[in-house]
């Protein structure tokens, strides 16, 4: 791949990152200067708001290390630890996981974990109002068999992020927005299977890939 095009690529992601600290990161800073003020009564709520906002922030970039930086490779073959990973950076209040994950650690895919945070991250872009996210990972019959369903109310792919999942997609095309599905399908092409997208049910998205055996 071109290395200009890596470089635009991971623009992209670091983009993607910082948009989504934003939120939480601001958050602590408006929480810190309520405490600054000495509002009576808001200190309380203040630190609060500070320490729930900084763990936000913090599960967010733990997740994003793993997703995006090379420390996602370096994952071993024991994939549980993702769980707690994955739920952390979803939040308990909109989105629910669940978890079915059947793999030998000793011959787990390089770059499974990569891949599977990816493809939990696209899935999660489906949900806009919250919902609940299923992954599986088991053997199948053409080898191991990689999914995140999404389902909840108006879950659907973005209309923008569509093209990004092209192998003909020109990178200059993309966008912050859509970054996430061109990565993860690049992950996919070098696990050595196809990035899918399942959209025949209403209100549920499947992201799907099958590594070869």
């Amino acid at each position: 791949m071109d290395v200009q095009i890596d470089l635009r690529v991971a623009e992209l992601l670091a983009s993607r990152l910082c948009h989504d600290l934003v939120g939480p990161i601001g958050a602590v800073n408006n929480g810190m200067e309520l405490i600054e003020d000495e509002e009576p009564g808001m200190i309380g709520e203040a630190l609060k708001l500070a320490a729930n906002s900084a763990e936000q922030a913090a599960n967010k970039l733990q997740f994003f290390r793993l997703a995006y930086g090379m420390a996602g490779g370096r994952v071993g073959g024991d994939l549980s630890e993702l769980r707690d990973l994955a739920a952390r950076y979803l939040g308990s209040d909109k989105t629910s996981l669940e978890w079915a994950v059947e793999t030998d650690p000793s011959s787990t895919p390089e770059g499974l974990a990569k891949l599977l945070l990816n493809m939990i991250a696209l899935a999660a872009e489906a949900l806009p109002k919250g919902g609940a996210l299923s992954v599986a990972v088991r053997p199948g019959t053409a080898g191991l068999d990689v999914s995140v369903a999404a389902t909840g109310p108006g879950a659907k792919l973005r209309e923008e992020t569509q093209p990004a999942l092209h192998p003909d997609v020109s990178v200059g095309e993309l966008t912050p927005r859509t970054v996430q599905g061109y990565f993860t399908r690049i992950l996919a092409d070098r696990s050595g299977g196809t990035l899918t997208v399942d959209t025949a049910q209403s209100e549920r998205v499947i992201v799907g890939v099958t590594i070869p055996s």
